[in-house]
């Protein structure tokens, strides 16, 4: 009966790891799978803690997961239109978390993080291809979408700068892997080369927001890569020196790079003051969560005006939830990176290390990005928020293992 426990557990263990790559690779390319991916993973995950007995720890992170998800919930209770926050309560909020609860569990070994490793670059390499086909035949081989908005690739998504988010997201695990000491000559190379590729895609996503989320994260990863740094600086310099050669949206978009005069940047402002208004409806709980499109009419200054997202997904937080939600939302925020922060300061610089500093980068420029897009509240890119995190929590957790190891042999 235990042999038969046993190898149960195991079963449905791989069956939520294997959910979770899979979620991992198709996540760009299609929604369907990551919903299908999604209940496997839940529901096999939540059969092995039933055969198991087992419960979550309740740690630091946790907790802060908790109390987000708890805020959330009051949230509903309180809204403007029940039945819209309770849906997003149920089928975005409360799946995110425990999505995240599933992916620090199981990716719980260092063999299944450069697994997921492998599959984030092969994926981004597949995207970063995609883009560049796009750009010559002028539709993607995933999803047969053309360029939108003067030929500014999306390739498999929807509008360029979701597929500027993904790029910036991914840039840094496989810039990462070129500073790594003990990877061998060819595999250097190939991440060199993949850096290039997500590199020329961004430039060419022509996404404003996406590029300084870029920015920021390499200037993350230069405070400890210091070599990157210089790089970083020459690579700015020839960008600058390269401008004319650049197709016209491209140039016009880097010369204008600090000036927001352009229709997108007009729209915005009309959005934010609404959602300003929201929150100043209610400050402290907001208006409900999910509910900033229900209630965007009743707050825009301009009626004629068409609904549309926040495009700035801190001030649609504390529309929707207040002063008290957006801070729950920002403790996770503070505990992920505090933690990371200490761990690249004391840690001996392994490969989980330098994962470590590439998931910190990637949240960083997510978070960046997130000032002025709605990127947390898509299918895909709001999972890809929370996969990072996790796919970062799981490496500290595999960090401190190590470090525990070193300091008992030394």
């Amino acid at each position: 009966m235990k042999i038969n426990k046993t190898k149960l557990v195991y079963f449905c263990d791989n069956v939520v790891l294997f959910a979770i790559y899979a979620i991992t690779f198709f996540l760009p390319i299609s929604k369907a799978l990551i919903e299908s991916f999604m209940i496997l993973a839940f529901l096999f995950y939540l059969f092995k803690k039933i055969i198991n007995k087992e419960c979550f720890l309740l740690n630091w992170f946790n907790l802060s997961l908790l109390i987000y998800v708890t805020v959330c919930l009051v949230s509903v209770f309180i809204s403007t239109n029940f039945k819209i926050s309770i849906m997003a309560f149920t089928f975005k909020h409360l799946e995110h978390v425990i999505f995240v609860l599933v992916v620090v569990d199981t990716l719980n070994s260092k063999t299944r993080i450069k697994n997921m490793l492998y599959i984030l670059l092969v994926s981004s390499a597949l995207l970063g291809l995609d883009g560049i086909f796009q750009f010559f035949k002028h539709q993607d081989f995933l999803r047969h979408r053309p360029p939108i908005f003067d030929k500014r690739l999306t390739a498999s998504f929807t509008s360029p700068n979701a597929f500027g988010c993904f790029l910036v997201c991914m840039i840094p695990y496989s810039l990462v892997q070129v500073f790594i000491k003990f990877n061998n000559k060819k595999f250097k190379f190939m991440s060199a080369v993949l850096f290039s590729l997500l590199l020329v895609c961004l430039i060419l996503a022509v996404s404003r927001g996406a590029w300084f989320a870029f920015i920021g994260a390499i200037l993350f990863m230069s405070i400890w890569l210091p070599y990157l740094g210089i790089t970083v600086a020459v690579l700015l310099l020839f960008t600058i020196f390269v401008l004319q050669f650049y197709n016209s949206l491209v140039n016009e978009r880097l010369r204008n790079f600090f000036i927001f005069k352009d229709a997108g940047a007009m729209d915005r402002r009309v959005i934010w003051q609404a959602g300003w208004n929201m929150f100043k409806a209610n400050p402290w709980f907001g208006l409900g969560l999910g509910t900033f499109m229900f209630n965007f009419k009743e707050f825009v200054t301009d009626k004629s005006f068409y609904i549309a997202y926040a495009h700035n997904c801190y001030l649609q937080i504390i529309a929707e939830t207040g002063i008290i939600g957006l801070f729950s939302f920002l403790l996770i925020l503070i505990f992920f990176f505090f933690r990371g922060i200490k761990l690249l300061i004391s840690a001996q610089k392994t490969l989980s290390w330098y994962l470590l500093l590439a998931s910190l980068a990637s949240l960083l420029g997510y978070c960046i990005h997130m000032a002025v897009e709605t990127i947390l509240y898509s299918l895909d890119l709001g999972l890809l928020f929370w996969l990072i995190m996790s796919f970062g929590v799981a490496i500290m957790n595999n960090l401190e293992a190590e470090e525990a190891v070193g300091g008992q042999a030394g």
